[in-house]
């Protein structure tokens, strides 16, 4: 009998069976391992599964196709993460097709639920080129978690400044660890990997790179992420997809604006008439993203050697909202959701920002006030 890890891993090596209807048949079953005991008329008879994905459920050879992806896993050094585990990205669990299973090599931190997605052009201009790495080493330095998908252009200017100001970055593929793309950034993601942050896959490890896949990464990128900022895209650049998943989940999208002549712009001074806000300085971010205003003065304090405790009366609106909620009586981050009518990403964000400032404390069973 297949391990309930085996058997969501084995349903992850299925070519064609997407996530929703993966969890349509997970619903349908006592254990994720009943899955492989079904014939093919049960298993068409789930919304989303037709006969070819059906076959290859009930084809034998899956058990030595769950083998040979542990063994090249292993090889290499990649973390198969189903998500029962602990260190299964949490973030993604808002998405309702939440891969069943994530390949990771390095590791995610509580702090980089502080994290920003930055989406663009593969061919930036000299000016989107200056303004990516000025605000991304700007969020660097306060200490930011840089969200990506290790692309040309833009992507790597946001991993690259992540490293050299010291913080911590995020890569999410658009294939399986075995083939990399860009090759030429392989180096960059093992810098990442080497104890800068965390690289992610939701495809198996020899997945290649596909026109579905790169735009699959992108709902990955922005559950990741407090909000998304978007430099220098196109009409069908791919960071429209980021930045329209990202506003689908109640996060911020965040637009520099670009030069009107330039075609690789028209997208992104779209988002801006569409909504979107304009922003053309690190201090615009972090006041729209007020968690990462407060990662700021925290980070402030540290540089400068302060101790001083914050006061609750320079917390932002949301902060104190959620501060004055907090008791000696832990509440867990959905109880604060439902009673400050608010969404269960912003909440956990705005307790870490609170944690940051010693003003909430995390305990076994949720959250209390610390002072």
């Amino acid at each position: 009998m297949l391990s309930d890890a085996d058997a969501l891993l084995r349903l992850a090596l299925i070519p064609g069976l997407k996530p929703a209807a993966a969890h349509r048949l997970l619903q349908a079953c006592a254990s994720p391992a009943e899955v492989f005991a079904w014939n093919m008329a049960r298993l068409q008879s789930v919304d989303g599964i037709g006969g070819d994905v059906a076959r290859r459920i009930c084809d034998h050879r899956g058990e030595e196709h769950l083998a040979s992806e542990r063994a090249a896993c292993h090889r290499a050094g990649v973390r198969i993460l189903v998500q029962s585990d602990a260190d299964y990205p949490q973030a993604l669990l808002v998405l309702e097709d939440a891969p069943l299973v994530v390949w990771m090599k390095g590791e995610l931190q509580p702090r980089d639920r502080l994290a920003l997605a930055i989406a663009g052009s593969r061919r930036p201009s000299a000016y989107g080129h200056r303004q990516a790495h000025t605000l991304a080493i700007g969020l660097a330095r306060v200490g930011t978690t840089l969200v990506a998908g290790l692309a040309r252009g833009i992507d790597t200017i946001a991993h690259t400044a992540a490293l050299e100001g010291g913080a911590r970055t995020i890569a999410v593929l658009g294939s399986g660890f075995g083939s990399i793309y860009p090759a030429q950034n392989i180096p960059l993601a093992e810098r990442i990997i080497a104890g800068n942050g965390a690289v992610i896959s939701e495809l198996p490890f020899a997945a290649a790179p596909s026109a579905t896949t790169f735009p699959r990464r992108n709902r990955l990128i922005a559950a990741l992420s407090l909000a998304t900022l978007v430099i220098e895209a196109g009409n069908r650049d791919g960071a429209l997809i980021t930045a329209r998943l990202s506003m689908e989940l109640g996060r911020e999208v965040m637009v520099v604006p670009g030069n009107i002549d330039n075609p690789e712009c028209a997208g992104s001074n779209q988002l801006i008439r569409d909504g979107a806000t304009l922003v053309a300085s690190l201090e615009h971010i972090l006041q729209e993203v007020e968690p990462l205003l407060t990662l700021a003065g925290g980070a402030q304090a540290v540089t400068q050697g302060q101790a001083r405790s914050p006061r609750v009366n320079a917390l932002s609106g949301r902060e104190k909202q959620v501060y004055l909620l907090l008791h000696d009586q832990p509440r867990t981050v959905a109880e604060l959701a439902t009673t400050a009518n608010l969404p269960a990403s912003s909440i956990s964000a705005t307790v870490l920002s609170l944690e940051l400032r010693r003003l909430a404390r995390r305990s076994q069973d949720g959250f209390v006030r610390a002072t």
